[in-house]
């Protein structure tokens, strides 16, 4: 998914300087936006949402941009329950989603990722420790 994801970001590409966000389900991105601003990609993915009147329920956030408390805060009040990120969460970041029972993933590199909480939501064909 998440190379579906980089592969979509197109102005990243061109500029290097750009933040993705997508919401997705088990099959595959349902809507995609970018934007300089990491919170403002994210929130112009749930505009959209909104505006094609698309449920956030148990769908997955898959971002660039690094997890601060204030996006795990916005991907909660969505019932989303999985948030990935090629990028680091912060530790607040990660207590917060802890707390929340969000399954938190950060630092997205091909086979590799770092599960920070409630991994159970998280299935590979082999688990690296």
């Amino acid at each position: 998914m998440v190379e579906k994801f980089i592969s979509r970001s197109k102005i990243f590409k061109a500029t290097g300087g750009i933040h993705g966000a997508a919401l997705c389900d088990t099959k595959g991105i349902i809507v995609f936006s970018e934007d300089i601003g990491r919170h403002n990609a994210i929130d112009k993915v749930f505009g959209e949402c909104m505006l094609r009147d698309f449920s956030t329920h148990d769908r997955i956030i898959v971002t660039s941009g690094r997890i601060s408390s204030e996006i795990v805060l916005k991907v909660a009040r969505t019932e989303i329950p999985l948030l990935i990120s090629k990028s680091a969460p912060t530790d607040i970041g990660v207590k917060l989603a802890d707390d929340l029972g969000i399954t938190l993933v950060g630092f997205v590199r091909k086979r590799r990722m770092n599960v920070y909480t409630h991994a159970h939501r998280v299935v590979c064909d082999e688990m690296v420790y």
